[in-house]
């Protein structure tokens, strides 16, 4: 990109109305940062989500003067979209590992017949002890198999990260009321839904 089209951008860039740099952005780079992305794992879905998201920080990084110009500006985009997906991927890792180790949670209510008659109902106690929202969002997740975003078609939240990051909080106050039932827990080890 010639120095003075790169000067043009970035003056653009840092006005109130930037649809028309964004759009020159996604005419100049987005089929050959798009390529890269799918070159590295993601879908062409995830791709274009990636793609924009990577263009928001951009923005943010141009107007807050944090874009020094050592590159330029498609070079640091494209890095800032590999950036992100290979956060993505982490933490689809990371999830992927959860979902294994909680995958068994569905076999629960085959398992219950072997568990103590209070055991179970002091499991259900737990259970509505992490509150109806918590229980909404692991049954869903965990038992009914919904995604994350059909699962943020239900509740009242900002992102998927958001409800991950509830998500993660429900499972933690769910492991700390297990822990504190010695009972529940003997007879959850066992399982692979307790599986750290």
């Amino acid at each position: 990109m010639r120095a003075d089209v790169q000067d043009d951008l970035l003056k653009a860039l840092q006005m109130s109305d930037i649809n028309k740099p964004v759009r020159y952005i996604y005419d100049q780079w987005f089929k050959e940062i798009n390529a890269l992305l799918i070159m590295k794992g993601a879908s062409p879905d995830d791709a274009a989500d990636i793609f924009q998201e990577a263009v928001i920080v951009l923005v943010d990084k141009v107007k807050s003067g944090e874009y020094r110009g050592d590159s330029s500006l498609k070079t640091f985009l494209a890095g800032i979209a590999k950036n992100l997906w290979m956060f993505e991927l982490r933490t689809r890792q990371r999830r992927e590992k959860r979902e294994q180790a909680y995958q068994s949670m569905e076999d629960v209510q085959t398992e219950t017949r072997h568990f103590e008659k209070d055991t179970f109902g002091l499991l259900n106690d737990i259970m509505s002890q992490i509150g109806e929202t918590c229980q909404k969002i692991l049954t869903g997740f965990y038992y009914q198999k919904k995604s994350m975003r059909e699962l943020l078609q239900e509740f009242d939240y900002e992102n998927e990260q958001v409800l991950r990051n509830k998500k993660a909080k429900c499972m933690k106050s769910l492991r700390d009321q297990i822990e504190k039932n010695p009972s529940v827990l003997h007879e959850l080890k066992p399982l692979t839904i307790y599986a750290h």
